[in-house]
């Protein structure tokens, strides 16, 4: 059975790192290296002629690399290299569209499928159609065209002007867009700040569950088997780390996205209206139609027909225009309120949070916890005195012995077994006072003389009653009658126990029949005066039988009394002292627990056996030790002292690991949780202090606009 759980712990641990590691590689892969939206399979492999067609025209770009761009940078076009993937050709058909900008580089012109930007070879442009049957591979920038409209690059022809000024000779159905006569001026290229990069970042949901799902495999890890524990707790660390590493982290160069800076003329045109339908505004620079954030669509009209600056991404979604409209002043001044992840972490810690408190036994955890903090030292005791000079602390190593008396709860416990009923030696009084007495009764003596009377007579030892003729004790032996020889003796024996009017009721109105009486004072009188001396009683058989069971009941309801009675005046320890109890339920001396508890017992012998109890237990030699974890007084002066044995190593790791667990899960849902209200309600506002601000920044006579700041 271990085997086959080790198997299974090292299973679920490859899985869970083959999917971080999966995970991760996908996050952090070259972004240019994702899949294209447009394209899906079928596709092809690239032949070895093709191979070395895309090999040589990548060798003639890099030998003809074209002037880097204002601000230091080179465009993607001119770092083409082939990947593991590249052998992958895919057909598509699509239009093609491109766009110049006003600048001296010789690559000025950017060809795109839909929203991706492809590159064409420089002299393919004559063949571009209104629908293109374009096959392309992916590079480790950009998708490369490697073949246009049955134009393949295996044929391609190698000019000198192919990779430099290439005049463009216009094609009647290509779905080239002219150049308009207002020139767009590229002024840099750069990185998008972290403020911007907030803006398209991940809100940080699925690291979120991730955490919380190592929250829930470190619960699981406590209460799994020994052996599974380390696997669960080293996995559960593994995925907590790696993500709170991707939610917490800085962007690096390569997640952040290129930005352009452009100098041109906003018009509202919207010539490229008929491939983006969904777009909200029909502004265009130059032959570029732009992309706006939805809460600019009242500000952007004020930069309508002036030279303006515009940062926009490379599919045209503006980051920054004119004077005021900038994301990253609006990240600064008003920032980002992600509240989805602090939900899902507040929601994964309450669901640990309620497993723990529901499913866990915290006290022991939380107290052991507790006192490994503060400080702990060992103490060994032998005597009531010394026990009472030492100052004991929760947590403190306790090893006692001497000779104590083990109590008698008050009330018992339904989840366990007393083994020396009505003692419980699981807890030991401990004091100088002398022992308790054993317990008397004289009710138990008169029920034991009545009882001995009536067995007597109903069963006697010898054959031959001497008060009786020989001749008659034959008969009556011949006969099968028994003979009661004493008959006053049992009534009188029963008026002693059974005094009030309302016991033994059965068995008086017996013993009345038997003596031919009135009523049971008469026949009690009849007895106290000898006039039922020498009073023979014969009984047959069956009466005899009910007299005895008539005896047996009545003297069984006062056995059964009073073992009880005398149990609970048991429960008076004399005050002071101590009580050593174990909150386990181990047993503290060294005694042979019976086989059949008190109760277990017919009536008559249950007083027996409290007695023999007594003798051994309320005097008896025991020994406790373990980690103290309450000390408490009660109303007569006594110290309650409760051990729990010392635990080892990996029960100590657990009872940390367990409070250290409970304490996480508790803070991050009331931290999380009041994050999340705070950040939620800081969103809802946003917008409006944002749209507050633009109104007040394009309308100078209102006052001075005002930024909120986070409390977290």
């Amino acid at each position: 059975m271990s085997t086959i759980v080790i198997i299974l712990a090292v299973m679920l641990a490859c899985s869970l790192g083959a999917g971080c590691f999966f995970w991760y590689a996908m996050r952090h892969r070259p972004p240019l290296a994702k899949p294209l939206p447009f394209i899906s399979p079928p596709f092809r492999k690239l032949s070895d002629d093709e191979r070395k067609a895309v090999e040589r025209y990548i060798g003639s770009l890099a030998k003809h690399r074209s002037i880097p761009l204002p601000g230091g940078n080179t465009h993607a076009n001119d770092n083409l290299a082939l990947t593991s993937q590249s052998s992958n050709v895919y057909p598509v058909t699509r239009s093609i569209t491109r766009y110049g900008l006003s600048t001296d580089d010789p690559h000025k012109w950017r060809y795109y499928l839909d929203a991706v930007e492809v590159h064409l070879p420089p002299l393919w442009e004559q063949y571009i159609a209104e629908e293109n049957y374009v096959e392309l591979i992916k590079t480790q920038t950009i998708p490369l065209v490697v073949s246009l409209n049955g134009h393949s690059l295996v044929n391609y022809v190698y000019e000198p002007p192919a990779l430099g000024t290439v005049t463009r000779p216009a094609a009647q159905n290509a779905s080239i867009r002219k150049e308009e006569s207002e020139n767009i001026e590229l002024l840099s290229v750069r990185k998008e700040t972290p403020e911007e990069y907030m803006l398209s970042r991940p809100d940080g949901t699925r690291e979120a569950v991730a955490i919380s799902l190592g929250l829930l495999l470190l619960f699981f890890s406590l209460i799994s088997p020994a052996v599974m524990m380390p696997w669960l707790v080293v996995t559960a660390l593994v995925i907590i780390l790696i993500s709170a590493w991707s939610l917490w982290r800085r962007p690096g160069e390569k997640d952040l996205r290129e930005i352009h800076c452009l100098r041109g003329a906003p018009k509202r045109w919207g010539l490229f209206g008929e491939s983006n339908q969904g777009q909200v505004s029909n502004i265009s620079l130059g032959i570029i139609d732009l992309i706006y954030p939805p809460h600019w669509q009242p500000y952007v009209a004020h930069d309508l027909g002036q030279p303006t600056e515009v940062d926009i991404y490379l599919n045209r979604q503006v980051v920054r225009q004119g004077r005021f409209l900038s994301l990253q002043d609006e990240v600064r001044n008003f920032p980002i309120h992600r509240w989805r992840k602090n939900l899902v972490l507040a929601t994964g810690s309450l669901l640990v949070l309620v497993l723990l408190v529901f499913l866990v036994p915290l006290s022991m955890p939380l107290k052991l916890s507790i006192a490994w903090l503060k400080g702990t030292e060992s103490v060994q005791v032998h005597s009531v005195g010394e026990l009472e000079n030492v100052a004991l602390r929760i947590g403190d190593s306790l090893k006692v012995s001497g000779e104590g008396m083990c109590s008698v709860p008050a009330t018992y416990q339904g989840n366990r077994s007393y083994a020396f009923m009505p003692f419980d030696c699981s807890a030991v009084y401990w004091n100088n006072a002398a022992p308790l007495p054993q317990p008397q009764s004289d009710i138990i003596d008169k029920a034991t003389a009545l009882l001995n009377t009536t067995s007597l007579q109903l069963h006697p030892q010898n054959s031959t009653d001497p008060k009786l003729n020989p001749q008659l004790a034959t008969a009556i032996q011949k006969s099968g009658m028994i003979l009661l020889d004493d008959f006053s003796d049992i009534v009188l024996k029963t008026q002693d126990l059974c005094s009030q009017e309302q016991d033994c009721v059965r068995l008086k109105n017996a013993l009345v029949n038997l003596g031919n009486a009135k009523d049971w004072e008469t026949l009690v009188r009849r007895a106290d005066s000898g006039a039922l001396a020498g009073t023979n009683v014969l009984l047959r058989p069956v009466s005899a039988e009910a007299l005895e069971n008539l005896v047996n009941t009545a003297t069984s309801s006062f056995f059964y009394r009073e073992t009880r009675r005398a149990a609970e005046a048991l429960n008076s320890p004399p005050p002071g002292g101590f009580l050593i109890l174990s909150d386990e339920g181990r047993q503290l001396v060294n005694q042979q627990a019976p086989g059949i508890s008190l109760f277990d017992f017919n009536a008559p012998d249950q007083w027996p056996e409290l007695q023999r109890l007594a003798g051994m237990l309320l005097h008896t030699p025991f020994s406790a030790s373990g980690i103290v974890t309450s000390i408490t007084t009660d109303a007569n002066g006594t110290r309650h002292i409760a051990l729990h044995s010392e635990p080892d190593a990996t029960r100590l790791g657990h009872y940390l690991g367990t409070t250290l667990l409970l304490l996480i899960v508790a803070l991050s849902f009331i931290f999380n949780g009041l994050l999340a209200l705070r950040r939620i309600h800081l969103n809802r506002v946003r917008t409006t202090a944002i749209q507050d601000y633009y109104d007040k920044c394009f309308n100078p006579a209102l006052s001075t606009p005002q930024t909120i700041r986070p409390l977290f």
